[in-house]
This record gives C-alpha cells, sequence and structure tokens, in this order.
C-alpha cells in the first residue's frame, strides 16, 4: 500500500484519516470548539483507544435538552428574589429543547435512571447558581480567567454540595467554546479516593503527548484532593509547575490542613460558599419543573407536584445550603406523595415525611475543621460571659456526634484557665460533669454538661494563674537566668540519708508550723537565679484577675 492509500488515526478525534491529509485534519479538529467535539473518558485517554462518540465525563450521559433549559426551569421568577443576579449572560453556544415531543420523551428516559440531582447538573456557566462572589463578570476574580480564556491551577475549597465539580466542568467547557485563545483544554476527572501514583504518572506522560500532538492542555479534575497523602501531593508538583497539567483540586477540608504548602503555592485557592435561600429556592423551582415533566410525559400522572410556600424554607434550613441534599429531599418528597396526593403539599406534610425518615443531622465533622471551629467558640463563649451562645455550640457540637468526653475535658481546662482563682469550685464541678458523662453516657449527660457550661459562663473570671504559669514556662523553656538549672537551697533539700544530712541538706530549715500564723524569714528560690534576675521577674502572680484595656466599641455600645 503506498502513502496515497495509506490511513491513519487521528488522535484527536480518533476517526480513519489519509496519511497525506492529516496534518490538515489536525489543524481542523483542534481549531473546532470543544462544545462541538465529544471528548475522551480517562479511561481510554490513558489506554489510547479513544472513539469518536466517547465523552470526557465517566458514566455520565449526554441529557442535554432536559428541563434545564426550558422557560419554566431557568427563567421562572421567584417572589421578592431578583434573579439576574445568577446570570452572567446570555451564551450564545446554548442549545434550545427540542421541540418534537418523541425526541423529549427520549431524552427523558436516556437520563431516568440518574439520580434527581445529576439530571440538573448545569449545562453552561449561564445556568450555574450561586458564587457570584468569584464568578461576577464585574469583581469575580475566577470570571476575569474565564474571560482571558485562561485556567489556571486552583484549589475549590467548598462545603459539600455547593457545585465544585459542576464548576471544574463547566470552566473547561465555557473557556474552549467562549475564548478566542489558541490553547484549548482536555478535561481529565478522577478522585483521591481511587487514583494511585501509577496512574497519575500515567495521566502525566499522556497529558504531555497530548499537548505535543494537538496543542490541548490536560486539566486534571480531582475529587477529594484532600485525601492524597503527602507523597501523591508531591507526585503533581513538578508537572504544575512545568506545565504539563492544569489542576483542579475539590475538598470539603481546610486546605491549609489537608494540603502541603507547596502544592497551595502553586495553586489559586478559591472558597466556594454554601448557596443562600434565594439560590436554592432557584434550584428547587427547577427540579420541581424537571420532575412534573417526568410525571406528565414519562410516569403519566397529571397532577403536578406543588408545594407550599413556607416549605421551600424548612427544605432550605434541613438541606443547610447543600444543593444535593435539597435536591434529594426534594425527590424523596416526590417519591412519596406520588399517585397519593393532590394539590400543593402542606408543610405540615413535608415535616412530618422527612422526620419519619430519619434525623437529619448537621454537617460535622469530629476530625475536620469544624471540630475545631466549634470547640473554640464554645470555649471563647463561655470565657466572654455569654451563657446563651455557650449552649448553642453546645449543642450544634452534640447534635453532630462530638465526643461528650472531649467537651467535658475543655471544661475541665476551663475552670482552671478561665475562671482559675476566683472561683476554685468550679474545677470539681467541671470534674464532676466529666464524672456524669462516664457514668451515665448521653442523652441522660446532656443536661450535666449544660449545667457545667453554664456554670462556668456565669462565674467571674481570672487569668492571673493561666499568666502567671506561662510565663514561668517561657523562663524555664529558654533557661532564661539559669532558671531551669539553678541548684536548689541546701536548707530546703530534702535528707532521707545520714550522708545527706552531713553534707548539709536540710540545715537551718524552718518548719513553719512551728511558728506563730506560721510566718517565718526564709528564702526558697535559689540564690543563684535571684542575683542573676533580682525578685520582681520572680514574681509570676501578681494578683491582677484581668487586664487593664477598654473595649472602645462597648464604650461606644453604652453610650
Amino acid at each position: 500500500m503506498n502513502k496515497t492509500e495509506q490511513t491513519i488515526t487521528c488522535p484527536v478525534c480518533g476517526k480513519k484519516v489519509a496519511f497525506l491529509k492529516i496534518n490538515s485534519h489536525l489543524d481542523k479538529c483542534t481549531e473546532e470548539p470543544k462544545g462541538n467535539r465529544e471528548q475522551p473518558t480517562l479511561k481510554t485517554f490513558l489506554s489510547s483507544k479513544r472513539k469518536a462518540d466517547e465523552i470526557v465525563i465517566d458514566d455520565v450521559p449526554d441529557n442535554s435538552g432536559v428541563a434545564l433549559q426550558s422557560t419554566t426551569s431557568c427563567d421562572c421568577q421567584i417572589q421578592g428574589t431578583d434573579t439576574r443576579e445568577h446570570k452572567m449572560r446570555k451564551p450564545e453556544w446554548t442549545r434550545p429543547m427540542a421541540n418534537n415531543m418523541d425526541l423529549e420523551i427520549k431524552q427523558l428516559q436516556k437520563v431516568q435512571h440518574l439520580p434527581l440531582s445529576e439530571k440538573l447538573r448545569p449545562k453552561s456557566l449561564n445556568d450555574y447558581i450561586g458564587q457570584q462572589h468569584i464568578l461576577n463578570r464585574e469583581t469575580g476574580c475566577l470570571y476575569l480567567y474565564i474571560e482571558k480564556g485562561i485556567i489556571p491551577s486552583m484549589i475549590l475549597w467548598g462545603p459539600p454540595g455547593v457545585g465544585k465539580t459542576s464548576l471544574a466542568r463547566l470552566l473547561t467547557n465555557t473557556v474552549n467554546i467562549q475564548s478566542d485563545a489558541s490553547t484549548k483544554y482536555l478535561l481529565l476527572e478522577t478522585s483521591a479516593t481511587k487514583a494511585n501514583t501509577t496512574e497519575l504518572r500515567s495521566i502525566f506522560d499522556k497529558s504531555k503527548k497530548e499537548y505535543h500532538l494537538t496543542k490541548r492542555m490536560t486539566v486534571l479534575f480531582i475529587d477529594e484532593i484532600h485525601r492524597f497523602n503527602k507523597a501523591q501531593q508531591d507526585l503533581l508538583l513538578p508537572h504544575i509547575e512545568n506545565g504539563d497539567i492544569v489542576l483542579i483540586g475539590a475538598t470539603t477540608e481546610n486546605p491549609s490542613f489537608q494540603l502541603n504548602n507547596a502544592l497551595l503555592s502553586r495553586c489559586q485557592l478559591f472558597v466556594l460558599e454554601k448557596l443562600n435561600d434565594k439560590e436554592l429556592k432557584i434550584v428547587l423551582i427547577r427540579a420541581i419543573a424537571l420532575l412534573n415533566k417526568y410525571r406528565s410525559l414519562i410516569w403519566k400522572y397529571s397532577a403536578p407536584l406543588k408545594f407550599d410556600e413556607d416549605c421551600f424554607s424548612f427544605i432550605y434550613d434541613t438541606a443547610m445550603g447543600d444543593t444535593r441534599r435539597a435536591i434529594n429531599l426534594l425527590e424523596l418528597l416526590e417519591i412519596s406523595t406520588r399517585f397519593k396526593v393532590e394539590g400543593p403539599i402542606s408543610l405540615d406534610k413535608v415535616k412530618g415525611l422527612i422526620s419519619s425518615n430519619g434525623e437529619l443531622r448537621t454537617y460535622y465533622d469530629t476530625h475536620g475543621e469544624n471540630h475545631y471551629d466549634t470547640i473554640s467558640a464554645f470555649h471563647k463563649s463561655v470565657r466572654g460571659g455569654d451563657e446563651n451562645a455557650a449552649l448553642y455550640y453546645l449543642a450544634r457540637m452534640l447534635q453532630g456526634g462530638e465526643d461528650p468526653l472531649f467537651i467535658a475535658r475543655r471544661m475541665i481546662r476551663i475552670a482552671s484557665e478561665d475562671v482559675g482563682l476566683s472561683d476554685p469550685f468550679q474545677l470539681p464541678f467541671s470534674v464532676a460533669a466529666h464524672d456524669a458523662v462516664m457514668k451515665v453516657g448521653l442523652p441522660e449527660a446532656e443536661l450535666a454538661l449544660a449545667q457545667c457550661a453554664v456554670s462556668l459562663s456565669r462565674a467571674s473570671k481570672s487569668v492571673e494563674l493561666y499568666r502567671g504559669w506561662n510565663k514561668l514556662k517561657a523562663m524555664l523553656k529558654t533557661n532564661e537566668s539559669g532558671a531551669a538549672d539553678c541548684p536548689i537551697p541546701l536548707h530546703i533539700r530534702n535528707a532521707p540519708t545520714r550522708m545527706m544530712e552531713e553534707l548539709g541538706y536540710g540545715k537551718g530549715y524552718k518548719y513553719n508550723p512551728n511558728f506563730k500564723d506560721g510566718k517565718v524569714l526564709q528564702e526558697y528560690f535559689p540564690q543563684e537565679l535571684l542575683d542573676r534576675c533580682g525578685r520582681k521577674e520572680l514574681t509570676f502572680l501578681n494578683g491582677k484577675a484581668l487586664g487593664d484595656m477598654e473595649d472602645p466599641d462597648l464604650t461606644s455600645h453604652q453610650n
């Protein structure tokens, strides 16, 4: 076979192309917007056996044309809510929903098996709800990158269900379609829970080849990146720095605790916030519109799903800003009322259905940032004498599954650190609360913990002992004035043997109880230490319970 008849597989689209036409074909492929060309999965990317009909996201079928683009779902107005703040601009690449009813039914059936939250994933940044502090056209720092056609390496940090994965997908699509920049991007997704070093090295090698062949930069999205150990995180560093990949890491944990400083210094950090009630209401209305399409077209149930207005606030409070959780609750309510309830669903009905399906707990990680933030807020509330705030944070910790003994131990510390010498009886009271938890456990010991928290909050405070003790520890740690190794005075040494007595141990010691009022003239500090620093430096307790500063905010508030 001569070269005029020989064919070769295009590394971009996977099509067979004549050998002599491969260069012009590659130019055409790489110039074609990503939105018009489907991308390889991570699996096929690594195996280099790609087909033109394979997509970039594993197990997520094309559900374009579902109710998300309909007027009912996208453009519905909410009373008291200006939805324009969530729209950046109307993109030219938005595909209208098919008018053909049969095609629409086919599309709905195609994604019927998916969870409702997956069906509702936005298809463009125009559909993306929330995070306007980084996506706003005027002030959004991330939008500035998008506008310039650049995707920097970044860490997306936020609570569950705020759109980290959706945002990563939309960034690549939007930049490829909207930007006129010569560099295009290829998105690959993986998770730190399943990726290993072998797979990562393979991705890096393939990414270099991909760029040399097609001039497409590989965007590697790693979900739950905080689960990577130090060695796996270090493996990413040279490839980010050399530009082999663009990293987008998603995490629910504080990056400063979970990620290496070297990795953080190479990435932009974008903090994603939980959706407010107006934003979540838009998502819920879109979900209701989609569910009603399924009711009428697929499930053949004519009664639409309706809710009383106050149900939205209850679902928002229950979901705590987690979009996925709110959608799952809505899906639960739809299934529970299908073919059973006609007309609007009342708030009492919603509360009954949710409460009957188990207790909904807060997003409280007993080993994460919430653990430290909440106990810190509890401690500071007790220190500040705000008993109501102390009870609030105590209840949040217990509701979130915090170890009650951990809380009891902290209150023992508070009794010594913050109450101190002003009310010494708070210490045994705190120990008694700890003992109560040990003996009766939860939930019976909840009131014992609450009682102790209120008692500590109301008690007068003194940090004289706390400050004096810290001053002494610092002196010994640095061996200031030889404090850590000065010889103990002979007259206050122990003399258990005759030899020690002959050496002068205990000689000249005045036994205080033998004297009137127990008062004697006797030195207890080492003389060498007194000679080097003076008695003033050795006065660790000054009799002052609190400081002398005045809060200007308090003064202005009182006036």
